[in-house]
């Protein structure tokens, strides 16, 4: 991709910004003030967005998966907004907070995503890794920032799991010349299928990826877990060993769910020191619980 390109691209998705920017603002004044109507502006649905997707689909700049993210996840906005304003317009009862705060984390989200183009894209070459079509490791660090920073705010809770495949050394013996990494990719797709359109996956290396959870509780996180292990029970992917006996492919994962003041990097490699117990089963879910930097404190002070 040419530096002219990545422009052109980004050039293109200011006025989607400024478009959905105004029906957002255009859009809360009709939901909270319904009764002034002649100050209220008709939402008209802008179609800027479509117009991009249409320019870029199928150029190769962006991967069609991130568009098709994007696609979803603007049709879940729109479909939202819809529902808030037939409560606000047939109804005339001002939007249930929950729904409201649904709809606000979505176009959080929308727009969020539109940002990302431009640091992935024009600053920093790309923030995915080409093979699987996950995020790439060099931008984990200030994607899970960002969500600390949102935790810290509005305590949104979100999850971070740790997951690789096991036996991993095995078939990489077992498939020299590079052939181990079909099974990389085989399950680097079924997390696609796993996690939701707001979600982030990133390919690690090796065998290890990392899922982060946005809106999720712990039981909320072991659930996308569970989705991921119902996938790859689904596809059945088998493998030899060097020594001909064959095994069906399984991951083990650890998850936690941060808390404010968490370090990113701390965090991650007490994921992985937690996976990396010897006396665990093959296809393992570990839970776990961070505390506070404080409690962490105290307790090591305890121990001492």
């Amino acid at each position: 991709m040419s530096n002219y390109d990545g422009n052109r691209s980004w050039v293109s998705l200011l006025p989607v910004i400024a478009d959905h920017t105004e029906w957002f603002h255009t859009l809360l004044q009709n939901l909270f003030y319904p009764e002034i109507e002649d100050k209220n502006i008709s939402v008209v649905k802008p179609n800027s967005f479509s117009a991009w997707v249409a320019s870029v689909r199928g150029d190769g700049i962006i991967q069609e998966e991130l568009i098709e993210k994007l696609v979803l996840l603007h049709g879940n906005l729109f479909n939202a907004a819809d529902n808030l304003m037939v409560e606000a317009k047939q109804i005339k009862v001002k939007p249930e907070y929950k729904k409201f705060q649904t709809f606000l984390n979505m176009h959080e989200q929308f727009l969020h995503l539109l940002i990302r183009f431009e640091r992935d894209f024009m600053l920093e070459g790309s923030g995915y890794d080409s093979f699987t079509g996950l995020r790439s490791p060099k931008v984990i660090k200030q994607d899970i920032e960002r969500e600390l920073h949102r935790l810290a705010r509005r305590g949104q809770n979100f999850c971070i799991a740790l997951a690789h495949i096991d036996n991993y050394e095995a078939i990489k013996e077992a498939y020299p010349d590079g052939r181990d990494k079909v099974f990389i990719k085989e399950v680097a797709d079924l997390i696609k299928l796993s996690i939701r359109s707001f979600d982030d996956a990133y390919y690690m290396g090796g065998c290890e990826f990392v899922l982060c959870l946005k809106q999720a509780d712990m039981a909320g996180g072991i659930a996308a877990l569970d989705r991921l292990s119902a996938e790859l029970e689904k596809k059945n992917i088998n493998f030899d060993f060097a020594n001909g006996e064959k095994s069906k492919l399984s991951m083990s994962c650890c998850i936690a769910q941060p808390v404010q003041g968490d370090d990113v990097d701390e965090l991650i490699n007490n994921l992985k020191k937690d996976l990396a117990k010897i006396d665990r089963q093959a296809g393992t879910v570990l839970e776990y619980y961070e505390v506070s930097p404080l409690q962490r404190y105290v307790q090591d002070t305890a121990q001492h």
